[in-house]
């Protein structure tokens, strides 16, 4: 005979008290008006989406989905010093919808997935997005659609960056092949860091060039000559004299 307020579990062979039955059954509940919750949000996201011009499988991908799966959860609390541990089959979500774009990054393009926010009938995208705040879904295709093309856009700028930079050092080798012929970067409080192509001579003298992608050539940049600088006055000017 079982103990009163007691049930047993003729499956996992668990006394369980009509206190424990009853937290289990909430639980139970509050996974499913969660899981339902979270479908409504994303049927209506969807649609949102779909309504601003949004192509599934091409601009978003949705993998939401609700199953059932079992686990161990911990119900009640050690204040009301009802703590228990029990295995509960319960609906669960997984998934969920998310932007497709490009990402350039170490010079890669890669094929990203960009979470999104929805707030009543407008979205959030912070990936592509200049600043943080929900706006109309054709707002956000519009971003969605100039961040991809931006994002193309830097990578074809390095590989053809890079294949001047390859193209130019072949050549000074070639020209100069007793010269060491390198890649540097300089800095200016104008335009930040930039790539520099020096070629240096055993004398120290070394000329920089900067690379010009829009003309797809070198522009000299910056000269050094070694022995001039190790010149005295009295030389510099007996050399200036002869010129």
């Amino acid at each position: 005979m079982k103990n009163v307020g007691q049930q047993l579990d003729l499956f996992a062979g668990v006394l369980f008290t009509e206190e424990q039955e009853q937290m289990i059954a909430e639980y139970k509940e509050r996974c499913t008006k969660n899981a339902l919750y979270y479908k409504h949000q994303n049927v209506l996201l969807e649609q949102l989406l779909l309504g601003a011009g949004f192509i599934k499988d091409v601009n978003f991908v949705n993998t939401f989905n609700i199953k059932t799966e079992t686990r161990n959860v911990s119900l009640g609390s050690d204040y009301r010093n009802n703590r228990f541990e029990v295995e509960v089959t319960h609906e669960v979500i997984e998934g969920d919808l998310r932007l497709k774009g490009f990402s350039f990054y170490n010079g890669k393009l890669e094929e990203k997935e960009f979470s999104i926010g929805l707030e009543r009938d407008k979205v959030q995208c912070s990936a592509v997005q200049d600043q943080y705040r929900y706006i109309k879904p054709a707002t956000l295709l519009d971003k969605l659609v100039q961040h991809n093309a931006k994002q193309v856009e830097m990578y074809e700028f390095y590989v053809k960056k890079n294949a001047l930079k390859l193209e130019i050092i072949k050549k000074y080798q070639e020209l100069y092949p007793n010269a060491t012929v390198e890649m540097k970067q300089e800095w200016s409080k104008y335009s930040g860091t930039f790539d520099v192509l020096e070629v240096k001579f055993k004398s120290g003298s070394y000329i920089q060039f900067q690379l010009n992608t829009y003309q797809n050539q070198e522009v000299f940049y910056k000269k050094y000559d070694a022995e001039l600088e190790n010149m005295s006055v009295e030389e510099l000017l007996n050399k200036f004299s002869n010129q």
